[in-house]
């Protein structure tokens, strides 16, 4: 099984499942089965992942880090985004 982005990320920053779970406002296990690739993330689910990342990291952490994303969802986040 291939690991998913966002899984791939985590393992190269390091960090911790729990502390990115609770930075971001989602519970461990909801983090779990994202990072799996069990469940798709809801747009704001992925918006609060990049920017809690982005707290954490002290620098800007884009969606499309963490997810792939088709061109469509990466403009209606951006416009998510802005509205937030």
């Amino acid at each position: 099984m291939r690991a998913t982005r966002l899984q791939e990320y985590l393992t190269a920053w390091g960090a911790m499942p729990s502390a990115f779970a609770r930075q971001a406002g989602i519970s461990r296990a909801q983090l779990l089965r994202l990072r799996r690739g069990d469940m798709e993330p809801s747009r704001r689910t992925m918006v609060a992942l990049a920017e809690a990342a982005g707290l954490m990291r002290d620098r800007s952490v884009y969606v499309v880090e963490l997810f792939e994303l088709a061109r469509a969802d990466e403009a209606a986040l951006r416009a998510l985004k802005e509205t937030s």
